[in-house]
């Protein structure tokens, strides 16, 4: 029996990229397609774009509703997928023709649950960053594979450039409200679950960076808290075997947090620092887990904020 891929495709007012999207899936090297496009709401001609490419080709269909937000979308394209295989697609980036061949063949070789590749970044000044294209390939346990999604080095938390069984995604958000660091709190799970894990570093999917879009939140101390939110989620359900990556994964997104909204003005900003300073005064024996850079911003924190917006502010016009 032919096996199927469906890949869910959540788009909200992306009038300019969704033909591009759309096409990039339909012009697969793998074809026994089913492409779940939801059109979350839009306002602009995200929805007729959309009707009219499913006139054109029987493998898309497409969902019209009031906006949920992407973390229910994803929710609803789960439940209706009938794939053997799933993946996402955001509506205003794009996939290589070839991704899901790869991504399928990869996975049956190795008898994984999971497949991923890379991916290539389209800043706004058409400049393009490749992360990474080593061409390293690996299988991995649950475990190995959590520990290098936790620390982000090796390959990228997105659920963008995966392939998964769909039997692994069921109820697989631990938290519904937090939409920020949704794919790493999504892929903690699936990762959890997943018995093998491999990763070729091809570029096959492509990110297109620009204002407004769907990951990219614009209130920037709402990202920042719910980004901690998530981690430290991560950290309450993570096994002992990964509690440390996911406690310097928290910690750090705390530290991080402090480092951006030193250039926020206003009293949520001011009240996000003096919280993330609480974590880190009532967690401060973790803080030997961080590396040093952020293991010295971290305690400069402690001892003051005012004193870390200083220090900060110099290192960052230095560097």
């Amino acid at each position: 029996m032919q096996l199927k891929i469906t890949i869910i495709v959540p788009a909200y007012n992306v009038e300019q990229y969704i033909d591009r999207c759309i096409n990039s899936i339909l012009k697969q090297t793998f074809s026994c397609l089913e492409i779940i496009a939801i059109d979350d709401g839009s306002s602009d001609a995200t929805g007729d774009i959309l009707d009219e490419l499913a006139k054109k080709d029987g493998r898309l269909i497409v969902v019209h509703q009031a906006n949920t937000g992407l973390v229910m979308v994803r929710e609803k394209g789960i439940a209706m997928a009938t794939g053997d295989f799933v993946g996402f697609v955001d509506g205003d980036d794009a996939v290589d023709s070839d991704m899901y061949e790869r991504l399928l063949s990869n996975l049956l070789e190795a008898d994984a649950d999971i497949s991923h590749c890379g991916l290539r970044v389209y800043w706004d000044d058409s400049t393009i960053e490749l992360h990474y294209g080593t061409g390293k390939k690996m299988v991995q346990s649950s475990s190995d594979a959590l520990r290098d999604l936790l620390q982000g080095k090796i390959f990228d938390s997105s659920l963008c450039n995966k392939l998964y069984r769909r039997e692994l995604l069921s109820d697989s958000c631990l938290d519904l409200s937090i939409q920020s660091n949704e794919d790493l709190l999504r892929n903690f799970v699936l990762f959890s679950r997943a018995e093998k894990i491999v990763f070729e570093d091809f570029c096959g999917y492509q990110y297109w960076s620009r204002k407004n879009s769907m990951s990219n939140d614009a209130h920037v101390v709402r990202r920042a808290l719910q980004i901690i939110r998530a981690r430290k989620c991560i950290a309450d359900y993570a096994a002992a075997e990964v509690h440390s990556y996911a406690i310097q994964a928290w910690l750090s997104a705390v530290v991080n947090a402090v480092n951006i909204l030193t250039f926020v003005p206003g009293a949520e900003a001011e009240a996000a620092c003096r919280e993330c300073r609480a974590m880190l005064l009532a967690n401060r024996s973790e803080i030997k887990l961080l590396i040093r850079r952020q293991q010295l911003a971290a305690w400069l924190i402690i001892l003051s904020l005012r004193v870390h917006r200083s220090v900060y502010r110099i290192y960052r016009n230095r560097s």
